[in-house]
């Protein structure tokens, strides 16, 4: 069997007194996804790589993968509005009170895309809910905020490789150029609300939540 060498890991103890701070901070820093640290049962734990990541502030996704988001020439279109429809999860019909279809040609091929708009409960209530699919493919979903009646506003997380969600302390993917992202439970309040980043848009930005939807459908590499 080939020799390796194993990380240091490093307990809560000992990242507050190297970093000269209380525990607490240090809790609320690894819950926030700003220290990478991980769970041995219910204990947090981080590798000393992690915290001098942590310390120089440097970006958790690494240049390589920063490189691996695709580009494409963004194709302008129009969208139709449509009645309700019905949506057939796995274990599941949903009712989609209403929702609009547009067809954009990516990369040479022909995409049908959907947006439906309905109510569903999460983070503890009832919200305003939009999922956006392609070729009744289910890419992104939006999740209304708390106070969506007088602010119109859906937050949806971004996911890098692998299905991660962003870590507060990374760099934004370079594809969500001019998009309005924070932190999804800075809009998104309740029970087991993300505390990643996640785009945020109002109700009716329609292109935006398209554009979101086709850098999920690149990165899975549907297109």
């Amino acid at each position: 069997m080939a020799d390796s060498i194993l990380p240091r890991i490093m307990t809560i103890t000992d990242m507050a007194e190297y970093l000269k701070v209380d525990e607490k901070v240090i809790i609320s820093e690894l819950e926030q996804g700003h220290i990478n640290g991980f769970k041995v049962g219910t204990e947090w734990r981080c590798t000393e790589a992690s915290l001098l990541d942590y310390i120089s502030g440097q970006n958790l996704l690494g240049s390589s993968a920063q490189s691996d988001y695709p580009r494409w020439k963004w194709i302008e279109g129009s969208f139709t509005e449509i009645g309700p429809f019905d949506y057939k999860w796995p274990k599941e019909t949903e009712a989609f009170e209403n929702g609009f279809e547009t067809t954009r040609s990516i990369e040479g091929h022909t995409r049908t895309f959907k947006i439906g708009f309905t109510n569903r409960k999460a983070a503890g209530k009832e919200r305003r809910r939009v999922v956006v699919w392609m070729d009744n493919w289910p890419l992104v979903e939006f999740a209304g905020s708390n106070d969506y009646e007088s602010d119109g506003l859906l937050a949806s997380v971004i996911k890098i490789k692998g299905g991660k969600q962003l870590r507060t302390s990374a760099k934004i993917p370079e594809e969500y150029k001019g998009f309005r992202i924070a932190r999804y439970d800075s809009i998104v309040q309740g029970p087991y609300a993300s505390q990643h980043m996640a785009v945020i848009v109002q109700s009716n930005d329609l292109e935006s939540m398209l554009k979101h939807a086709i850098i999920r459908a690149t990165l899975k590499e549907l297109i």
